[in-house]
């Protein structure tokens, strides 16, 4: 009896150790609410002129860890609040947008029908193969994109 006395009192003591622990490492990094994120805003224009509509995407590079964040363009102005933002650091940033070609193409859902075909409007230096990186920093950026091309 007093030998399984003992063991209970050893168990319950390890137990108490071993919700210290958790208690010191949650109080250390438990629970970390990610990467740091901050506000971007700005504008967008292509060849001088606003882009009406599209998006604008910040993926994490060089280093920066996170996930990528973005928001809509419209009438060439973007905004990324820090509340599901930007992650501070360097990020490669990629920008779409879709024109009408002019050109009628067959419906995808329906063969017997025909529909307008959209194209990306921004060349693909800024989008699929994009060369823009930007230094995120804390608190409020602004960054314009005055982009050339098409």
């Amino acid at each position: 009896m007093k030998q399984r006395m003992r063991g209970l009192r050893r168990a319950r003591a390890s137990s108490v150790l071993l919700l210290a622990g958790a208690a010191v490492l949650c109080a250390t990094g438990c629970g970390d609410a990610g990467p740091e994120r901050a506000t971007v805003t700005g504008t967008v224009r292509l060849n001088g002129q606003p882009v009406k509509a599209g998006s604008i995407a910040f993926y994490p590079t060089e280093g920066t860890r996170g996930p990528s964040a973005g928001g809509a363009i419209e009438d060439g102005r973007y905004r990324v609040d820090s509340a599901k933002g930007v992650v501070v650091g360097k990020s490669r940033v990629q920008v779409n947008s879709l024109q009408k070609s002019g050109r009628m193409i067959p419906d995808a859902i329906n063969p017997n029908a025909m529909m307008e075909e959209y194209v990306e409007a921004i060349p693909p230096q800024y989008n699929s193969e994009s060369t823009l990186i930007r230094e995120i920093a804390v608190g409020e950026n602004r960054l314009d994109f005055d982009l050339t091309g098409m």
